[in-house]
């Protein structure tokens, strides 16, 4: 009889080798699922890596396409400092093709190697009246494994004239009341005395001190009728010395302006003929042309053939004297009595003197006055005369009127001419960016003892004068009892059409556009 101990341990012996081999079972499907998970976290691994890398090579060809562009738009304003691309020649690309001269693609070279590492295509859109910025569009491309670009937009602009209320070479005074609204950057090259503490921006001078009509004094001072407080908050906008502003350059922005304005009743001549037998006589600063500035961009003109001013003048609403005017002979210069549309170049040249008004104003325009183009003995120096009112139809950049006179811009003593009304009440404005080259922008009236004082004389825009402006003085003169001054924040970066400019170009502003706004080569 079999030992049943023996049964019984082969039995749990055929147990224990059945679940060992089960074990075996167990453990290869183990390490075949381990070598399955390993194989397919390496490949999501590999595939990470994978899309890392080209993420990274997005992220540098993304940067890289910026630089590029950043680096074509420094290139145009070298272009435009050096004078290879500039208003000669419509502020072309130099090199483009003639059947595109705005429009160019450049290699992006290495500068160690010379080796290509990408390209930008620029484009620019010159100036015009409506806008006085060169406008800049660069596409930058760098030569990646991955194509990015990035377009940026950019506008260059030059410092004007017309970036201060009042600009002066000569000393001046701005008087008070303490309160009086003096609102826009000043500067004067020889000294200034402050008496508003109501300002709202730097207040600058050339000079450390000065000595002028009230002896010797700081660049910037206060006190001959009025006291800015030491303590105000105004002063710490008072600055000097600084640079001075260098009115010369106005001189050769008239060669410029002659050139620019071309056209029927676009350049005027001498009213009065230079040619003939007798040859004509010079005349005086009592004639030459009127200029009505109309709604719509449109304006009329007529001959001048006296003026007259005095303190006691008075015929009806003819106070302070008055202006005679007509439009007979008009057609010897090939002008009509009809109304004008304002040049496509936005700029009218009279080689005279001019007396100008308007209201309700749209459009941008520039009215430039000098006698130094003129022919041999007729030269002399010619002046603006704002005879009346001289306003926008909206304060918002839209419309600019630009006044340059190569002597004075002069508000007469019968201004605003015809308006009506009790004189002491009587007030006035200007707007627009005025400019005498080399005399004075003043109320003639404030130089006549008893003559009219109106009230207030507003000025919204930009003086610039290079002798002393003054609007009233102190005794029984004429002129403007109060005034007003507010600079036009529009005309800092779009003057009006081919305005004088300070310095070079820069860089106003920039931004990037969207993909779908790329230029393509």
């Amino acid at each position: 009889m079999v030992d049943r101990r023996l049964v019984v341990g082969r039995a749990i012996g055929r147990v224990k080798a059945w679940l060992l081999a089960r074990e075996r079972g167990y453990v290869l499907i183990l390490g075949m699922l381990v070598v399955f998970t390993m194989f397919i976290l390496g490949g999501v691994l590999l595939a990470q890596v994978q899309v890392n890398q080209q993420r990274v090579q997005r992220d540098r060809a993304y940067t890289q396409s910026l630089a590029i562009a950043e680096a074509g738009l420094n290139q145009y304003l070298w272009m435009v400092a050096s004078g290879s691309s500039s208003e000669a020649n419509s502020f072309g690309i130099p090199g483009a093709s003639p059947a595109q001269p705005n429009k160019m693609t450049f290699a992006f070279l290495d500068p160690y190697d010379d080796s290509v590492q990408g390209e930008y295509t620029m484009e620019i859109v010159a100036p015009t009246k409506d806008d006085s910025h060169i406008t800049v569009t660069l596409t930058g491309t760098s030569h990646q494994p991955v194509d990015q670009s990035r377009t940026v937009t950019a506008h260059l602009g030059r410092p004007a004239f017309s970036e201060y209320v009042m600009l002066t070479n000569d000393e001046v005074r701005i008087g008070g009341p303490l309160d009086r609204k003096w609102w826009g950057k000043t500067h004067s090259n020889t000294g200034i005395c402050m008496e508003t503490r109501n300002i709202s921006d730097i207040i600058s001078c050339a000079r450390a001190t000065y000595n002028g009509s009230y002896g010797n004094k700081p660049g910037v001072w206060s006190g001959y009728e009025y006291i800015v407080p030491v303590s105000h908050p105004s002063r710490s906008l008072w600055q000097f010395p600084v640079p001075a502003v260098d009115f010369g350059t106005v001189t050769s922005d008239f060669a410029r302006l002659n050139e620019l304005a071309q056209g029927t009743a676009v350049n005027l001549p001498y009213s009065t003929g230079t040619t003939g037998f007798p040859k004509p006589s010079a005349h005086g600063d009592t004639k030459g042309w009127y200029i009505q500035l109309l709604p719509n961009e449109k304006y009329q003109i007529r001959l001048v053939t006296g003026e007259y001013e005095a303190w006691n003048h008075k015929d009806g609403n003819k106070v302070g004297g008055y202006l005679t005017t007509t439009t007979d002979g008009l057609a010897d210069f090939g002008i009509s009595a009809g109304a004008y549309d304002y040049p496509d170049d936005g700029v009218i040249y009279v080689n005279d003197n001019v007396w100008i008004e308007g209201t309700n104003l749209h459009g941008r325009i520039t009215i430039a006055s000098s006698g130094q183009l003129n022919p041999s003995g007729y030269t002399q120096s010619t002046s603006i005369h704002v005879v009346g009112d001289l306003t926008y139809s909206e304060k918002d950049g839209t419309v600019a009127v630009g006044l340059i006179a190569q002597k004075n811009i002069e508000i007469p003593v019968y201004a605003p001419y015809m308006k009506g009304g009790q004189i002491s009440t009587m007030d006035m404005e200007i707007d627009g960016a005025m400019i005498a080259q080399n005399g004075k922008e003043y109320c003639s009236g404030a130089d006549v003892m008893w003559a009219p004082r109106r009230d207030c004389l507003t000025i919204f825009g930009s003086v610039s004068s290079y002798h002393t402006p003054y609007r009233t003085r102190t005794g029984n003169y004429g002129g403007f009892e109060n005034g007003a001054n507010e600079y036009d924040a529009f005309l800092l970066h779009n003057p009006p059409p081919h305005f004088p400019t300070i310095g070079t170009y820069q860089i106003l502003d920039w931004r990037e556009l969207p993909a779908t706004q790329a230029l393509t080569p």
